[in-house]
């Protein structure tokens, strides 16, 4: 297995441990996931992501920027 990314998930403020299949696979999908976005020249080298969970799920059209 060739290594591509070095990837880091922290829930909570605590690092999980991940695996070089997990990295690999995380990596593969955001990159993925980025690339077809508008806007994104080249490739990226840094990709975060903050995920927070709201205190009420709320009612969205899923087509509009917020």
């Amino acid at each position: 297995m060739k290594k591509s990314f070095e990837t880091e998930m922290f829930v909570d403020g605590k690092k999980l441990p991940l695996n070089n299949f997990v990295q690999e696979t995380i990596g593969n999908i955001m990159a993925g996931f980025s690339k077809s976005l508008k806007g994104l020249g080249a490739a990226p080298e840094l990709i975060e992501v903050k995920i927070k969970r709201l205190a009420k799920p709320t009612d969205v059209d899923a087509h509009v920027y917020p």
